[in-house]
């Protein structure tokens, strides 16, 4: 046996409105220019969020352990979020907006970003022919935004000891080397501008490690479109 469920007329006639107004929004929605809005809420909602993600990055505090840091805290890079036009989230671009296929695409052009997603970043070496690649050794160096060879004072090439105790090439001041005859070219710091004295560290490659953060999941991605695409749609319905 079956259980039947009446409906009174009044509740039909209800459905029937409802059905109407849901059709309506439907037309609504559908029309090029809702669609044009849609996917534009889309693309604005994801580079908002990933702008506020990476402002949040940014106010993190840096390291300070190990290589090349040794204790010191290093000025802000910018690196996340910044006014300079280099920072990541100024990186960010609207590369596609397709209402026709309800395709939108943001895109962020940073080489450094890429190598902390990738899931095997490549090692970073010297470019142009050069032996080494420069790393700040002090937060003077890491403020420096001209090249190691126009540091104010003039650097020299020597060996110096890290604070853990290892031999590393490294730039200098240049009144700080001394003539020792040990090591590539004889040439060691004097030490007598005590732990500060080296301005860079010279390494042959640095190897980054995949930064599993860099990047908001791609639920909140989704997230950040889907609030702003739902504010657009309560916009559009609402017009007569």
């Amino acid at each position: 046996m079956v259980d039947s469920i009446e409906f009174s007329e009044l509740e039909i006639r209800e459905f029937e409105n409802a059905l109407k107004e849901a059709e309506k929004a439907v037309d609504k929605l559908s029309l090029p220019a809702s669609r044009k809005t849609i996917i534009e809420a889309a693309n604005a909602g994801l580079v908002n969020g990933l702008r506020r993600y990476f402002r949040q990055r940014e106010q993190m505090p840096g390291r300070k352990d190990g290589f090349p840091w040794f204790g010191q805290a290093y000025p802000k890079s910018y690196f996340w979020y910044g006014t300079r036009g280099t920072s990541v989230a100024e990186r960010i671009r609207v590369t596609l907006s397709s209402p026709t296929r309800m395709v939108g695409q943001v895109t962020i052009a940073s080489p450094a970003l890429a190598r902390m997603v990738a899931e095997h970043p490549q090692p970073i070496r010297p470019k142009g022919g050069r032996r080494f690649l420069a790393i700040p050794a002090s937060p003077l160096a890491a403020n420096w935004s001209g090249m190691p060879k126009d540091f104010p004072g003039g650097l020299r090439f020597a060996f110096s000891k890290t604070p853990d105790g290892n031999w590393l090439p490294s730039l200098v001041a240049a009144s700080n080397v001394k003539r020792s005859g040990k090591g590539s070219g004889g040439v060691t710091a004097s030490g007598k501008k005590g732990a500060g004295s080296v301005v860079y560290w010279l390494v042959h490659k640095v190897n980054p490690r995949r930064d599993r953060t860099a990047m908001p999941s791609i639920h909140d991605q989704k997230a950040f479109a889907r609030s702003s695409v739902a504010v657009a749609v309560k916009r559009i319905l609402a017009t007569q």
